[in-house]
């Protein structure tokens, strides 16, 4: 699995990309073999203006034989909008696998009965 990490209107420490590789370890470590990469871009929502600091995360994960997945999360720290969208990424992916098994399988059923349809009696 392939990580890549990208921030916009910070820098990044060493903390924060162990803090993610982790995360993510410890959230995808059963579907680990499904993913092909992850793409994780964090910035600051308010920018440069004045007001209150947010952070949002968002993570983009590539599936094996499935449109990708992603999701968002804004908190005003940005290790708590790392933690949720970590979070949400495995639920999104968890729903997004078994879709797919529920269509594949629906796929060779309706395949299996036409083949036995087509057999000459």
């Amino acid at each position: 699995m392939g990580i890549s990490i990208h921030s916009q209107g910070f820098e990044l420490g060493a903390e924060i990309h162990d803090r993610i590789k982790r995360q993510l370890a410890r959230r995808l470590g059963r579907i680990d073999g499904d993913v092909m990469s992850v793409e994780i871009y964090l910035s600051d929502v308010n920018g440069p203006r004045d007001g209150a600091e947010y952070k949002k995360a968002v993570m983009r994960a590539s599936l094996a034989g499935q449109p990708p997945v992603s999701v968002t999360a804004v908190h005003g720290r940005l290790e708590v909008a790392i933690d949720r969208s970590a979070r949400r990424l495995k639920r999104a992916m968890a729903k997004a696998t078994r879709r797919h098994r529920r269509i594949e399988g629906n796929k060779v059923r309706k395949f299996r009965r036409l083949a036995y349809e087509a057999i000459p009696v």
